[in-house]
């Protein structure tokens, strides 16, 4: 159930190009090794925008060019109103245009349309959640009588259900859901869901409208592709990365999820590469620290092991040391819940996604 042949990339690797591979490719981890194959580290999509943004708020007092410029970007993510808005809307210039080509940020509602909520019951069993879940490929809105009453994520299967074995037939999604969750608005802007989804830490978003009704539900990567994909966000990570590193920032500024195709191969095509040479490396992002896992382990252990350190995905690692393959908790409800697959008797290998170019 792991993926196979995920993409992955060198520390030396140019950094812009691994985000440019995360955004383009819906890609929400991203695994890194060294010049020597070995695995080092793990880049996140959702962390390293938002330590982005964080990084340019940082920014705002200080005076340099690339600052100033930060503070535009910043203002153009936080949806600032009255004056202030009006003031940093003169300062933006084409930056806006250039990020949602050339028209204003959209909202959920048109970022939604035509895409129904994975909705279930509360009284739905866990594996026919999760077969929904994976048919959609999105996390499930718990619904009762048209009222939103609860999320249920596919790293809550994982953690609150596969890593403690619970009878997934016998199991009503009711009693690990996240019960009541925040919502949002369809007509708020990608721009203001972004900053909500920061800000409180968020992958999902729900979206309902004023009497309740269940519209869809968002993630960071819809809002990222949703609204200008590599190239329209690449001048607000290009600047946060040329801001000088004061030491102060979370360990990584990128983190990702699921991969399929090797960054040089894009290089190579043209995708997602500057006119001129990018030489600000992977390693400038920081990646965080992967959690890994052998490849002769068990789906079971595997879950277990990021249910006890609150991780989303492993990368595996085959007899000599490299790496072989990543698994993430979207994999599990994809490939072994949705698959009715025995978690205990499933090796890693099976599910993963392997051999990384």
């Amino acid at each position: 159930v792991m993926t196979a042949n995920p993409t992955c990339v060198a520390m030396s690797d140019s950094a812009m190009d691994a985000l440019g591979t995360m955004v383009e490719n819906h890609f929400r981890h991203l695994p890194v090794v060294d010049d020597s194959g070995a695995v080092v580290g793990l880049l996140d999509i959702a962390k390293c925008l938002n330590d982005a943004i964080s990084k340019l708020e940082k920014a705002q007092d200080k005076s340099s060019a690339a600052a100033e410029n930060a503070v535009k970007q910043v203002a153009s993510l936080q949806g600032a109103g009255g004056a202030q808005a009006e003031m940093l809307t003169q300062l933006l210039g084409g930056l806006v245009s250039q990020a949602f080509g050339g028209k204003t940020s959209p909202t959920l509602r048109s970022l939604l349309a035509g895409k129904p909520a994975t909705a279930v019951s509360p009284d739905t069993n866990l594996r026919d959640a999760g077969m929904a879940m994976a048919e959609d490929r999105k996390a499930a809105l718990v619904v009762d009588d048209g009222e939103l009453v609860g999320i249920f994520g596919f790293k809550d299967m994982m953690t609150r259900a596969i890593a403690k074995e619970l009878p997934l037939e016998l199991t009503a999604v009711s009693s690990v859901m996240t019960p009541n969750p925040e919502s949002v608005s369809p007509d708020t802007s990608v721009l203001e869901a972004l900053q909500i989804m920061h800000d409180n830490k968020f992958l999902t978003l729900p979206v309902c409208e004023e009497d309740g009704t269940v519209v869809g539900l968002v993630g960071v990567m819809d809002l990222v592709y949703g609204s200008g994909g590599a190239d329209g966000w690449r001048s607000i990570f290009d600047s946060a990365m040329d801001l000088a590193d004061d030491g102060s920032d979370s360990a990584s500024l990128v983190s990702a999820r699921s991969a399929t195709r090797s960054v040089k191969s894009a290089r190579s095509s043209g995708k997602g590469s500057s006119s001129k040479k990018d030489e600000r490396p992977v390693s400038k992002l920081r990646p965080k620290k992967p959690m890994i896992a052998a490849v002769d382990d068990s789906v079971l252990s595997v879950t277990q092991m990021l249910a006890n350190k609150r991780g989303d995905a492993a990368l595996v690692t085959g007899l000599n040391g490299g790496l072989a393959g990543i698994i993430t908790d979207t994999d599990v409800t994809r490939r072994v819940v949705a698959k009715h697959l025995d978690p205990s008797a499933t090796g890693v290998s099976e599910v993963m996604t392997a051999n990384p170019t």
